[in-house]
């Protein structure tokens, strides 16, 4: 029960503690991660994307949640401090004492920035900078991969990983042409065992009915012969010149 009422009393001060910071700023550090240069530049930098796309982004780094569930966690603050933007909000939180992050996007911002591809897409982004060490590296390439993300959706139409409108999915074309082709052999078999004039035959014999062929006469005939008569040899050598030895040449 004491553990409960402690979680609880963490998360209500995690959450009063961002939505006091939030209000002026997008990334809050109550990890020491980063320099107070590296906030002010990311603050700066992300405003003008926030701006730009309409949204709200936030990136915090916390020692710990409490206890807390990183899911939860993050969807608590993203509801309470970045889920007013226009076109949605997202918000990457991360815990330095666990190693752990987790992003999480509003009902808006997951038609732009899909679990399925823009998720992805973002962890490829900064994980390996956090691996590193590397926080504002990793904080700033969130920052780029949502920038990214934004402008390819408002771009297409359609969220990044997603076909456009008429555009047509090259393996369901291929499989469609495969399907045709396999419909179209196994049709064509089938009308042609239904056909009473035709049969498979396995030698030319079976073409023709028994006993309506009789051959009476059964002998070859040249229409003409040629032959060639040589003088015999007498066997002896010529008297004259030398004996030229067998062999060849060639290239290589």
């Amino acid at each position: 029960m004491l553990k409960k009422f402690l979680s609880l009393i963490a998360l209500i001060l995690l959450i009063s503690f961002f939505s006091i910071a939030s209000a002026a700023q997008s990334v809050t550090d109550k990890a020491g991660a980063l320099k107070d240069t590296e906030i002010e530049l990311l603050n700066q930098k992300i405003h003008d994307i926030e701006r730009e796309h309409k949204i709200k982004i936030g990136v915090a780094f916390v020692k710990s949640t409490g206890g807390r569930d990183m899911v939860q966690a993050s969807e608590d603050i993203l509801y309470q401090n970045f889920a007013n933007g226009k076109n949605g909000g997202i918000v990457l939180l991360v815990d330095m004492n666990n190693r752990k992050y987790e992003m999480a996007t509003d009902t808006r911002m997951v038609e732009q920035i899909t679990d399925m591809d823009g998720i992805p897409f973002l962890k490829d982004k900064f994980t390996s900078d956090l691996s590193a060490g590397d926080y504002y590296g990793a904080a700033n390439n969130f920052a780029n991969g949502v920038d990214e993300l934004m402008t390819y959706y408002e771009t297409n139409g359609v969220a990044y990983g997603q076909r456009k409108p008429g555009e047509i999915d090259p393996m369901a074309a291929g499989l469609a042409v495969i399907i045709a082709i396999f419909l179209g052999v196994m049709i064509r078999s089938i009308l042609i065992g239904l056909m009473s004039n035709v049969h498979h035959a396995t030698a030319a014999s079976d073409y023709l009915k028994k006993n309506s062929v009789k051959i009476f006469d059964n002998h070859d005939t040249f229409l003409f012969m040629t032959v060639k008569r040589r003088p015999k040899s007498s066997g002896r050598s010529s008297s004259g010149g030398g004996h030229r030895g067998g062999g060849g040449g060639g290239s290589f």
